[in-house]
């Protein structure tokens, strides 16, 4: 029997996945380039024998275009978290988080030139309330002004760049691809550039403890593999502004996981940005349901 499930319900669920990435990637205590290395080499090793078993025709008979579209998709995403990583340690995590939610910004304009994509007035309303969230989260923290600051600034900056190329790239290449033997491409690449760019830096790519094993296990499997997924599934069926925008959702359910589990307490800042955020994208969402229905789910997804 055919399951279906909505692309809306989905991408919430995707948001609540990828949500506890900060808490199992704090608790890990793992440097951050051994984080992002680890998340995506676990993240292909979840999704690898699935797709052998279900997605592996596709899989070994893809045509160049559609493989070398893969291989940009997973250079952006490897490249989006190199440059986020890289700017915190130059800049705060607020500013740097503010930088990052003008990405639905940045897919708005690129599905609109490159896609052809309309964006409805609900998700423009969205958007601007994301980027207002966002900013507020940041707070004073983009007024101190010094030269690190500005090249750890740039750098978050050109983190936002690279997942709206991830999200725009990957909305045309969904239309053509199956959700597993996109996911393994896309995530392997990624493992690749980080690894490259970890070893260019002579950062060593070790495990220090079983526990940290233990939590970057479960940020492969519950925030890349499963929650990332699902926003890549869901580029098929929905605008990539809207999926991007969606993404934004996840920090602020982070200071409430961080809250609990952690017990590190959130700024005031964070909680009213954060509120400002969800009503932008619950605003866009609502414009997404009204056209939506069940979808089936692909084979293996």
């Amino acid at each position: 029997m055919k399951k279906s499930i909505k692309p809306t319900t989905a991408l919430w669920f995707g948001a609540l996945c990828t949500s506890f990435a900060a808490t199992f990637i704090i608790a890990s205590g793992e440097p951050p380039f051994v984080v992002a290395f680890y998340r995506l080499l676990f993240a292909v090793a979840f999704l690898l024998p699935v797709t052998i078993r279900q997605g592996w025709y596709q899989l070994s008979s893809l045509d160049r275009s559609h493989l070398v579209g893969c291989l940009w998709v997973g250079v952006f995403f490897g490249l989006h978290l190199v440059t986020y990583i890289a700017s915190l340690k130059h800049t705060s995590v607020a500013s740097a988080g503010a930088f990052l939610s003008l990405q639905p910004v940045f897919v708005a304009i690129g599905a609109s030139l490159f896609l052809r994509e309309r964006i409805e007035l609900r998700v423009k309303i969205g958007i601007a309330c994301a980027v207002i969230g966002g900013m507020i989260v940041g707070g004073g923290d983009l007024f101190t002004v010094t030269r690190t600051a500005l090249y750890g600034d740039f750098l978050a900056l050109a983190s936002a760049l690279m997942i709206s190329l991830y999200f725009v790239a990957g909305r045309a290449l969904r239309q053509h691809l199956d959700i597993l033997p996109y996911l393994v491409i896309v995530y392997s690449s990624s493992v690749v550039v980080v690894a490259i760019i970890s070893l260019a830096f002579r950062v060593p790519l070790t495990i220090s403890s079983s526990r940290s094993l233990f939590h970057l296990l479960a940020l492969g499997l519950i925030s890349t593999a499963v929650g990332h997924g699902i926003f890549n599934w869901a580029l098929k069926y929905v605008n990539a502004s809207t999926v991007s925008l969606v993404m934004l959702a996840s920090p602020v359910a982070e200071t409430v996981w961080v809250y609990f589990f952690l017990g590190q307490i959130p700024a005031i800042t964070s909680i009213i940005g954060g509120i400002i955020v969800i009503i932008g994208t619950a605003l866009a969402m609502s414009d997404a349901t009204q056209d939506e229905h069940n979808i089936g789910i692909e084979a293996g997804a």
